[in-house]
């Protein structure tokens, strides 16, 4: 060998060599990846990590399972109790002199509504028929609720969940959660092979923590968005419903060409440093220093919202008017499977506009009483579903809508929607009280009726089971802090 020649190293002596100046280790750069085993109707099962590619997609923790949600009886009548004295609520036709008259739903309180979970906090999805679900949440506060058909929302802890006929068990929460996941796409991917497998075929999905060992192939697209107000949204984003990966294309654009009218312009995302919006178009920067204007033509299709999946709130969608940039760049180390507990009853203290305050367990818009949901609201152009546990406070204002104020200190004034706007159908408080004493009486029946008393509560009486809040008489909630640890960046 020549003197003055060093010697090449091996290909193990490299990857260590690599993995010593790597400021973040392998495993951790895709510890936020979903992981899990997919159990097919078929008896095949594949393992590897997931990724969500229709209606939504989605391959991180803290990416949302965009679902609807349906009320279950049990809510609504409470609702009907506190609003309407208990009556139901009677349609009525007048058809060739005869009255037809029937009870249903009242108009005012919708069978469903926009919901969601981070799958970070899911243990386990069983789709049953009809495309409906039974999420098992990794929460060991969460009880088996009660059900319809067979769909149910359990804790990882708790026992005796239903069979597959989805018969129904007793229940003192009266969650239900149900998603239509049969026109939902997944794909499966590990060392280096790829499934794509339908929503109807899928019989179960077990959730875990990536194991150690070779990273997707594929890295998730992260960055800042930042709105035509100067706010900015920092984390894992989608380029409308499905471009969620750097190995993804930005396309839809045509430019034009001297030897034709034009032509179609695709650009890999991870080869994009800078989206900007101009008033013609993006204008793409290049990782090569390249400025792309792509201002000849409008979009072939309508451009859909910008999605941030904000690991300190929830989600964020921007619409493409409200956009002014997309900075693209690599992910520091995100919440992994295990910075997620499934998290835990909504609890706070409500006050009214009068000022009195009662404190307990909180259901909001007389539906959402978990950490994990999300209230909706808008400002600007821009969408929000914020995960409950991440809000500590929510004001309603005077002249519209209410400012919710997260742990991290961002406040955001939001309107629309039912969750944040005059459309909400009140707000119902356990009181800590009741609670204790509805727990007594199970414990010992032969003491009769619970009398250990709310806060106003007469001598003698019973504790209430809840109070009610209607909206125009709501002033402000404030959130306990929900586990010990909050997953965020």
């Amino acid at each position: 060998m020549p003197p003055n020649r060093m010697p090449l190293p091996s290909r193990r002596g490299l990857l260590a060599a690599l993995l010593l100046l790597s400021p973040v280790p392998l495993q951790a750069q895709h510890d936020h990846r979903i992981w899990g085993r997919v159990f097919m109707e078929d008896g095949e099962v594949h393992e590897g990590f997931i990724r969500l590619t229709r209606p939504r997609g989605g391959a991180a923790w803290t990416d949302l399972l965009a679902t609807s949600r349906e009320i279950s009886e049990e809510h609504y009548q409470d609702w009907l109790d506190a609003t309407r004295g208990g009556k139901p609520h009677v349609g009525t036709i007048e058809l060739k002199g005869y009255r037809i008259t029937w009870e249903q739903k009242h108009p005012s309180f919708e069978r469903s509504h926009r919901s969601g979970i981070r799958f970070g906090h899911i243990a386990e999805l069983t789709i049953g028929k009809g495309g409906r679900i039974r999420i098992v949440t990794r929460s060991q506060y969460t009880a088996i609720a009660g059900l319809e058909g067979d769909s149910v929302v359990v804790g990882r802890d708790v026992h005796g969940a239903p069979d597959d006929a989805g018969v129904p068990v007793e229940s003192d929460d009266g969650l239900m959660t149900v998603h239509r996941l049969n026109n939902t796409s997944w794909r499966i991917e590990n060392e280096g092979r790829s499934v794509r497998v339908q929503g109807g075929d899928v019989a179960r999905i077990e959730f875990a923590a990536p194991p150690p060992g070779p990273a997707p192939p594929s890295a998730r697209l992260y960055g800042t968005v930042e709105d035509r107000t100067g706010r900015s949204f920092t984390g894992f984003i989608g380029w409308g419903w499905y471009e969620i990966l750097g190995s993804h294309i930005l396309d839809g654009f045509w430019e034009d060409a001297p030897e034709s009218d034009k032509y179609r312009r695709a650009i890999r995302f991870s080869a994009i440093r800078t989206l900007e919006r101009s008033l013609c178009g993006p204008t793409v920067t290049l990782k090569s220093g390249e400025v792309v204007p792509l201002c000849s033509a409008p979009f072939d299709r309508d451009p859909r919202p910008i999605r941030i999946s904000d690991p300190a709130l929830g989600l964020v969608e921007v619409e493409w008017d409200a956009l002014r940039i997309i900075r693209f760049e690599p992910p520091p180390d995100q919440p992994g499977y295990d910075a997620f507990d499934g998290g835990g009853p909504l609890t706070g203290t409500v006050v009214t506009r009068e000022g009195e305050e009662i404190e307990g367990r909180i259901r909001w818009d007389a539906d959402e009483d978990w950490s994990w949901e999300t209230l909706q609201g808008s400002s600007e152009d821009v969408e929000f579903s914020i995960e409950f546990g991440k809000i500590t406070h929510i004001a309603r204002e005077e002249s519209g809508g209410a400012l919710v104020t997260l742990r991290d200190g961002r406040s955001f004034h939001l309107t629309g929607g039912n969750d944040v706007d005059r459309d909400n159908r009140g707000i119902f408080i356990f009181p800590a009280a009741a609670e204790g004493a509805a727990e007594q009486a199970a414990v010992d029946p032969a003491d009769g009726a619970a009398v250990e008393l709310a806060e106003g509560g007469a001598a003698g009486k019973p504790a209430p089971e809840w109070r009610y809040v209607a909206w125009k008489d709501f002033r402000e909630a404030r959130f306990h802090a929900v586990g010990a640890e909050e997953p965020g960046p």
